[in-house]
């Protein structure tokens, strides 16, 4: 499964994307520019965060670089990666659901040996 973020605003402060799965739209992203992840492909693995307290999909290749539940950019320097529906730049709402989806769709593609990957793309 190959999950496509695409940042489509980037500015000194936040990058915002669009999470797609198949050309399908799963969610809106936002990160901090400045800790962001060089556009490029990364391969997935569910690994476990003491800070969630329940596993995240990590970037293999940047460990530190996660799919995250939260709102908003401000005081992040973990180059986390934050899904739910943009309402400002660097400021997303409504984070679980999508999050879920994606962790799902994650999960029961690593569970059937199937390899997943993010490519990241930028304007």
């Amino acid at each position: 499964m190959q999950i496509l973020l695409h940042r489509h605003r980037i500015n000194e402060i936040a990058c915002d994307g669009t999470l797609t799965i198949d050309d399908t739209r799963i969610c809106d992203t936002t990160e901090n520019a400045r800790y962001r992840v060089p556009a490029g492909t990364y391969r997935i693995a569910l690994r476990y965060s003491s800070i969630h307290s329940r596993k995240v999909p990590v970037l293999v290749e940047k460990p530190s670089v996660c799919l995250a539940i939260g709102n908003g950019i401000w005081n992040r320097t973990d180059g986390r990666i934050l899904t739910g529906t943009r309402i400002a730049p660097g400021c997303v709402k409504q984070s679980r659901e999508p999050f879920m989806q994606l962790y799902n769709r994650i999960n029961a593609s690593l569970r059937r040996h199937h390899e997943v990957t993010i490519k990241i793309t930028e304007d």
